[in-house]
């Protein structure tokens, strides 16, 4: 698993996403978004991509054989990271099975994965035309949309995936790094309490609303969240405790 900026602190602000955490590594990266101070912190990131994005399609007849086997072929070149030669042969299965969202999805997938996100957001899109409750598609079209900075776009993805899962614990925590991105800092304290809330063993959650607390001038808050974070192995939030905690260290 690669390293990922989740949040830069204090000498540039960054945001980064995930989905869930039975998901393996997608190739992003993040941007910095607001200069601040001197030090900068990173965190590990349980990045964005599904071991089991592969969403198998059962063949619906006879006539369907060979878009299923287009179909399993190219699954088999995703997961092997030759996104090209993936996307030709899910091409192919959608010639036979045009509507078929969980296709659309995965080829989707592969360009968002190439970090073609424009052509991933309109395979999204016809995925959830097909299949409009799908909250997966929901999360990687905000995160292609994110990527392209449409914050708004990602922020409409995320709060629908929400509404649809209440407990997706994976979109609050991109939609309170959304917001921590537009200085909605309170916004951002809410979702990732969201996030904590279903998954309590969260310790990025629990790291970046430390962060959010702190930009929100809530040093106890903060101090908190970064010694919980600490506990629970959260890469950096020692430094962030060093820099900012001295007083709190008797709770550690």
């Amino acid at each position: 698993m690669k390293k990922i900026t989740i949040l830069l602190f204090p000498l540039f602000l960054f945001f980064a996403c995930q989905t869930q955490t039975s998901q393996e590594t997608a190739k992003t990266e993040a941007k910095p978004a607001e200069e601040n101070k001197k030090i900068a912190m990173t965190v590990d990131e349980e990045q964005p991509v599904p071991k089991n994005i592969i969403r198998d399609v059962k063949p619906p007849t006879d006539d369907m054989r060979n878009a299923s086997v287009n179909y399993r072929r190219g699954m088999e070149l995703i997961k092997a990271e030759q996104f090209e030669e993936g996307i030709e042969y899910l091409g192919r299965a959608l010639e036979s099975e045009p509507k078929n969202a969980r296709i659309l999805f995965n080829r989707g997938f592969a360009h968002y994965s190439m970090k073609n996100y424009d052509k991933a957001i309109e395979d999204f899109s016809s995925s959830l035309k097909i299949n409009p409750s799908d909250t997966t598609v929901m999360l990687y079209s905000g995160l292609a949309k994110y990527y392209k900075k449409d914050y708004a776009g990602a922020l409409l993805d995320y709060t629908d995936a929400i509404s649809k899962s209440k407990r997706y614990s994976t979109a609050y925590f991109n939609r309170g790094l959304l917001r921590g991105q537009l200085n909605d800092f309170k916004g951002s304290v809410e979702d990732f309490t969201q996030a904590i809330k279903f998954n309590p063993e969260y310790s990025q959650a629990y790291f970046n609303r430390g962060l959010a607390y702190f930009l929100n001038k809530d040093t106890n808050n903060a101090c908190m969240d970064w010694i919980q974070a600490n506990r629970m192995g959260a890469p950096d939030a020692q430094k962030a405790i060093d820099l900012y905690c001295e007083k709190y260290k008797d709770f550690m």
